[in-house]
């Protein structure tokens, strides 16, 4: 057959083509989805986390930036009175100058201040911490979108809404009884220059003792000003105070001795009888070389005091350090009065024998004669440095002599705190019947020549307010604690901060500031008026009130609280013109009238983000917010009122 052999060709197999069956796409797809979704869930998280982490970098340069300040931030407020008969009286005796972070930075100069109540209590905090600080008396505050500086506010443009306001903090551990700001009584330390006349300056007719020295100084205001010589008033029972009167001003015989009658002409001093020649600064040696005679006397100085045998050594321990203060008084008159005869007499005629200095007979008392040399005058001067140096560093209790410029040092003011477990003192307030009562004031030793205030020369300070202190009879020295040894923990206060957005209220810049500390409106001390006291009515609206000399007074939101009611006005309404601002001539918050108290109050709301503009945010009253915590940070509490720089 034919084709034996040959075989068959049959048709070959496909193999089957590989790929997902629907099952394991299915499959696929559900673990996509999963993944997808297990992203979209976490960049919440992931935000929040990133949120969170830019809250804690802000709230530690918040913290950093409020401690700095409160450290090395001005506590001058040279606008206010300062002495007074009783410590309620004045307002350094309160509570808006104690040396405590939120009290010092809550002012309008630095930016800070509290949340309105209405807001804080809506909100929520881990541990209700929020709700306890408020429910303890605290506040929670924020800050303004500019830094916490002294700045006024009202000078800068308007800012855009800033993270930083969604930071709150408050603070957190009770404060320390802080050393007193100022003695109510005497603003010690006074400090004038060495060597100078007995203290003399511009004083107001009234408070003024029988017999002061008072003379009209012109040119100082529009008007003439009424003075007086202040340390002849100091101590009416110590003769070192008041035969300073022969030093100062004094007629004997038709002749004039003393520093007024040759420093002051009658252009700008009327009535006096000036004398600014060769004969006047030699009485007025004279008169400062009787009142050194005069005190040695008294004293049982010798001689040599006032007369240097050797005029190389110079003066640099106390004859009697019971009375160092009459030593600084009688060197330091000398070495005045001797440095201006050198205006007079050359260098040449102030050599040995020198010149004549002739006795004066003065109230009865001659005062020595003596020759006056070069070498003598640089004694006096050299003497009265080595002294008041000496007797400011030894006796920071004694008030007998003023402090020298030269020299001021924190060591000038004297350790001096409220003693919060005697029976207070009480009374009323000025020119008022009613009730007042303040601690009593505890030194740290019992404070000795402590004499008369500048401000009420007519009255003595009542022994009770400086005799007691370490060292004296009183049991209550005993609670004298600004010296006693402590742990940093008891002095340790916290600064904790929230992230919360609590300007989303529908009335974050309606709602009435946090209520105000009544010691934060700055009431004048005591004053009379055409002859009698002022009512406290009056004296609120006494002066002006002088922003950048009153940092620690006034509302902390005064640069941004509305002076009118806004609540009608729509949102987004330019409303700048409506904000406080800066007002020393109007100070529309001055006084007792409906309109200065809703002002002083920050009753009408603030532009709390500074932006001009009238803002209200989408979330309703009765919402309550959760603030998420951000950060802790510790920091010391001083009892000391400190400028660090």
């Amino acid at each position: 057959m034919s084709g034996a052999g040959k075989g068959m060709h049959l048709p070959r197999m496909r193999t089957p083509d590989h790929g997902f069956t629907l099952f394991e796409v299915a499959i696929s797809l559900a673990l996509v989805a999963l993944g997808v979704t297990s992203v979209l869930m976490l960049f919440p998280l992931g935000i929040r986390t990133q949120q969170l982490a830019r809250f804690q970098l802000l709230a530690v340069a918040k913290a950093q930036e409020m401690v700095e300040c409160f450290a090395a931030g001005s506590n001058l407020n040279p606008a206010i009175d300062t002495e007074a008969g009783a410590a309620w009286d004045v307002a350094v005796g309160h509570r808006s100058l104690s040396n405590d972070l939120e009290i010092r930075l809550a002012t309008h100069n630095y930016g800070i201040a509290p949340v309105p109540l209405d807001i804080a209590r809506r909100l929520d905090s881990d541990g209700d911490e929020i709700a306890t600080i408020l429910a303890s008396g605290g506040y929670l505050y924020y800050s303004q979108p500019m830094a916490t500086t002294s700045f006024f506010q009202s000078s800068l443009g308007a800012f855009q809404p800033s993270e930083t306001q969604r930071l709150v903090f408050a603070v957190d551990g009770y404060a320390q009884a802080n050393a007193m700001h100022s003695f109510p009584w005497k603003a010690w330390p006074y400090y004038i220059p060495y060597p100078s006349p007995p203290i003399h300056g511009t004083h107001r007719d009234e408070f003024l003792p029988t017999g002061a020295i008072r003379y009209v100084a012109r040119g100082y205001t529009e008007s003439d000003a009424p003075s007086y010589c202040y340390e002849t008033c100091n101590d009416p029972a110590d003769p070192t105070f008041s035969e300073m009167a022969k030093v100062f001003d004094h007629v004997e015989a038709g002749a004039t001795y003393g520093y007024k009658p040759y420093a002051y002409d009658p252009g700008a001093f009327p009535g006096n009888a000036a004398d600014c020649s060769p004969d006047g600064a030699m009485r007025y040696f004279q008169a400062a070389l009787w009142y050194a005679a005069r005190i040695g006397t008294l004293n049982g100085w010798s001689t040599d005091f006032h007369d240097p045998a050797d005029a190389t050594q110079f003066r640099r321990a106390f004859i009697d350090e019971a009375n160092a203060y009459r030593e600084v008084h009688a060197m330091r008159f000398l070495a005045h009065a001797a440095t201006c005869l050198t205006r007079w007499w050359m260098h040449a005629e102030l050599q040995s024998p020198g010149l004549p200095i002739p006795p004066v007979t003065i109230s009865g008392i001659t005062s020595p004669a003596m020759a006056m040399t070069h070498g003598k005058i640089v004694y006096f001067h050299e003497s009265a440095m080595n002294l008041v140096m000496r007797y400011a560093s030894s006796f920071p209790y004694d008030f007998g002599a003023p402090r020298p410029h030269q020299r001021a040092t924190m060591m000038d003011h004297p350790l001096i705190e409220w003693d919060l477990f005697a029976q207070p003192a009480s009374g009323t307030l000025f020119g008022s019947a009613i009730a007042a009562q303040q601690w009593q004031p505890l030194p740290a030793s019992p404070i000795t020549h402590i004499g008369r205030s500048y401000q009420l020369p007519d009255r003595d300070i009542p022994a009770a307010i400086f005799s007691d202190g370490l060292g004296s009879a009183s049991p209550s020295g005993g609670r004298f604690s600004l010296t006693a040894p402590f742990q940093p923990a008891e002095r340790c206060r916290q600064l904790l901060f929230w992230a919360v957005d609590w300007q989303a209220y529908e009335d974050a810049e309606t709602a009435p500031g946090a209520p105000l500390d009544a010691s934060k409106y700055p009431i004048a001390g005591p004053v009379h008026e055409n002859g009698n006291p002022t009512t406290v009515e009056r004296r609120m609206d006494w002066f002006d009130f002088a922003s950048s000399q009153l940092y620690a007074f006034r509302n902390p939101e005064k640069v941004m609280s509305f002076i009118d009611d806004v609540s009608w006005r729509p949102t987004g309404d330019d409303i700048g013109a409506l904000r406080h601002g800066e007002d020393f001539a109007t100070s529309r918050d001055r006084g007792v009238t409906p309109s200065a108290v809703r002002i002083m109050s920050a009753l009408h709301g603030a532009d709390r983000n500074f932006n001009g503009r009238l803002d209200r945010g989408p979330l309703a009253k009765a919402t309550r917010l959760r603030a998420q915590s951000v950060g802790r940070f510790n920091f010391y509490d001083p009892r000391l009122t400190l400028v660090i720089r």
